[in-house]
């Protein structure tokens, strides 16, 4: 996915959460019931959003808020969505009714914060989902649009510490993802500059000090500190973090566990493994079998009971289609690669490396493939 989309998708909880930083701010019921339905949607309690969603859209039927948040309740229930899902295409019209409504507002005022916000959340999210779709041109249109709503941010931030979330990922990824896939390299001239480390101490400024941004800061630092800056004891303070606040989110689990086993601390994650294995999803169950299987490869020292568990997950694997399922199949095939290693079975190391390789998508599994591969 391009640095544009993967901004783009990032920013998507920050219209919903941004909500409170004009009008509605004065309304403190208000505010407090949005606060509310955002820690259910984290800890993916679903039918409690719900509910308080229906509460908070008959006091804003018709505010872009209320849209986002039955959006992102929908999104927090399926996560990763599976695109030819009849979710996903209620999730695609409630970001469709969003953008309609903040375009509405933007006719009026286009430097209207929550309009920008609001404008830039659900643009960018349907443009990452066209493009996920193989509608690139279309996607790339779209990804234009939300960029105008973008840049307004970056004015806001001093005023509004929500901004720091946006802007601290911007700069961030405005020059770590074209490291990494030079060919986009020209492509990024016809966007405002960026800065790593500004990046990143905006991110932290945006967790401690924003009121709704924090555990999407505390997320995206758990994600940039494992997959980009090779940092997991850093990466796993903030997973911990989300793991203690939002137990029952099984994709913040799956972040805490993976941040774990590769700083290497291997206590006391038996518990977290059972609770992916117990959910009805594969997406989790491929996930709690590839970490079951990397604590007795790490751990244990098991390499039979290991290969039967990876192999399990990528099983569970086969018809899931995601950026992060390719993610964590590659983790299984570099498992089964060890393994076949240790048991002499050179050839096979080779053949399984080769395939991690092929589903790579961070620097970690790619260098110790290719490692072995030279």
């Amino acid at each position: 996915m391009n640095i544009f989309f993967r901004i783009l998708l990032i920013l998507s909880f920050v219209g919903s959460q941004a909500v409170a930083q004009t009008s509605i701010t004065e309304n403190k019921e208000i505010l407090a019931s949005i606060k509310n339905s955002l820690d259910y949607i984290y800890n993916t309690e679903v039918e409690a959003a719900t509910q308080l969603n229906e509460e908070i859209g008959r006091e804003l039927p018709n505010h872009p808020a209320y849209f986002m948040l039955k959006a992102l309740t929908i999104r927090a229930a399926n996560i990763p969505v599976n695109l030819n899902s009849p979710e996903f295409q209620e999730m695609k019209g409630q970001l469709e009714k969003v953008l309609s409504l903040s375009e509405e507002i933007l006719e009026e005022d286009e430097m209207h914060p929550e309009a920008n916000f609001f404008a830039m959340a659900s643009i960018g999210l349907l443009a990452m989902y066209e493009n996920d779709q193989g509608n690139h041109l279309k996607a790339v249109g779209m990804a234009q649009d939300a960029y105008t709503y973008l840049k307004n941010g970056f004015e806001l931030k001093k005023e509004y510490p929500e901004f720091y979330f946006s802007s601290g990922l911007y700069n961030y990824y405005r020059i770590k993802y074209p490291e990494m896939h030079p060919i986009y390299k020209p492509f990024m001239l016809f966007f405002r500059d960026g800065d790593k480390e500004l990046g990143l101490e905006q991110l932290k400024k945006a967790y401690r000090e924003s009121v709704f941004m924090s555990p999407e800061s505390a997320e995206y630092l758990t994600h940039i500190y494992l997959r980009y800056e090779q940092k997991p004891e850093q990466a796993l303070r903030y997973a911990r973090i989300l793991v203690r606040k939002y137990p029952d989110n099984l994709f913040f689990v799956t972040n805490f566990l993976d941040a774990a086993l590769a700083s290497e601390q291997f206590s006391n994650l038996n518990l977290h493994v059972q609770q992916l294995l117990a959910s009805d999803r594969d997406f989790y169950k491929m996930t709690g079998k590839l970490f079951d299987a990397m604590l007795l490869e790490k751990r244990d020292q098991r390499w039979g009971a290991a290969e039967k568990s990876y192999i399990q997950s990528l099983e569970y694997a086969q018809d899931l289609d995601s950026d992060e399922a390719e993610n964590y199949r590659s983790y299984a095939y570099a498992g089964l690669a060890r393994i076949a290693h240790e048991e002499k079975k050179y050839e096979a190391a080779r053949s399984f490396y080769k395939k991690a390789l092929a589903s790579a998508q961070y620097y970690p599994v790619e260098k110790e493939a290719k490692a072995y591969l030279e």
